[in-house]
């Protein structure tokens, strides 16, 4: 095919383009990997690129084209460089995620990427990605955590807990999810959340200070009333055991994360004895004692972390 910028349409130019630019261009073209022959992105050579587009054309047609080339290595450049960049936004836009997990018998606290802060209770997980990305930040919580969010109303803060989420923009409130327990306590001392089910398009609930929320399992029933007491919620977080009308084995499930010990109850009529009491959170003794003194049961030690109650 003769090129002549004077007489051919620029139809004639483009298929002349198309049908002698370089392989790697039309791998990009169809969306193919690259053969890098050993090299690694983001390492590009533009002038060798343009010499072996510039030597293939030159040696089948045997003519000089400088003109129509030089635009054809814009061209590859230009796809190429295209593809390099959406390679690097996809790279960086990737969350990298950890998991950080505070067993039984300790707590932890987590500094976020964007300055939020949150407490984790013992046997708990937190999921949360190194550097948030896009409109939301979101995280998921196994267990039991304590949220202080840092406020950005242009990008909403997101807890994922079991099938019930938390939307937030900047507010400090406590989240109890155990996977055992049969409800997801929300509590909120500051500020405005909204929960609901975690399907993108459920009703949300709003909720403002001094409330909880009590979102059934399995149902998705969700209810939420005012509570004089919800600054209890997050007592853990200062080393405070608070129990209010909570029965024998909901105490003993509390202990058992608290302090890694297992507990057997012996007799099946002391489940119904429920406890109102505070009390520090790394005593023990004094916690098995108090409770012995406020209703007929006793503890025994079998061996190290083992109980019975009877």
């Amino acid at each position: 095919m003769h090129i002549n910028k004077t007489e051919n349409t620029d139809s004639e130019i483009i298929k002349y383009i198309a049908e002698h630019i370089d392989n790697d261009i039309d791998c990009l073209l169809d969306d193919k990997p690259l053969d890098m022959a050993d090299r690694e992105v983001p390492e590009f050579d533009e002038y060798k690129v343009y010499q072996n587009i510039l030597a293939a054309v030159e040696k089948k047609e045997k003519r000089k084209v400088v003109p129509i080339l030089k635009w054809a290595c814009v061209v590859a450049l230009l796809i190429f460089n295209a593809s390099y960049f959406t390679y690097q936004y996809v790279k960086e836009e990737t969350p990298v995620y950890h998991e950080i997990y505070a067993s039984k018998g300790e707590k932890l606290v987590v500094l976020l990427g964007d300055g939020s802060r949150v407490w984790l209770n013992a046997d708990s997980k937190l999921i949360y990605p190194e550097h948030f990305t896009g409109g939301e930040r979101r995280v998921s919580l196994i267990g039991e955590a304590y949220f202080e969010v840092k406020k950005n109303p242009e990008n909403p803060f997101m807890v994922t807990a079991g099938e019930m989420r938390v939307r937030v923009t900047g507010t400090c409130f406590n989240v109890c999810a155990y996977p055992a327990d049969n409800h997801i306590i929300t509590t909120l001392d500051e500020g405005k959340i909204s929960i609901g089910h975690c399907v993108s398009n459920s009703v949300m609930y709003e909720m403002v200070p001094g409330q909880t929320a009590q979102y059934e399992k399995g149902s998705h029933i969700c209810k939420i009333s005012t509570n004089e007491y919800y600054k209890d919620a997050s007592g853990w977080k200062e080393n405070r055991l608070v129990f209010r009308n909570t029965s024998l084995e909901d105490v003993l499930k509390v202990l058992t994360r608290q302090f890694d010990i297992t507990f057997e109850i012996q007799e099946a009529k002391i489940s119904s004895f429920t406890y109102n009491f505070v009390c520090k959170g790394n005593d023990l003794s004094n916690i098995l004692e108090m409770m012995e003194s406020i209703t007929p049961i006793k503890f025994k030690k079998i061996s190290e972390g083992n109980y019975t109650v009877k």
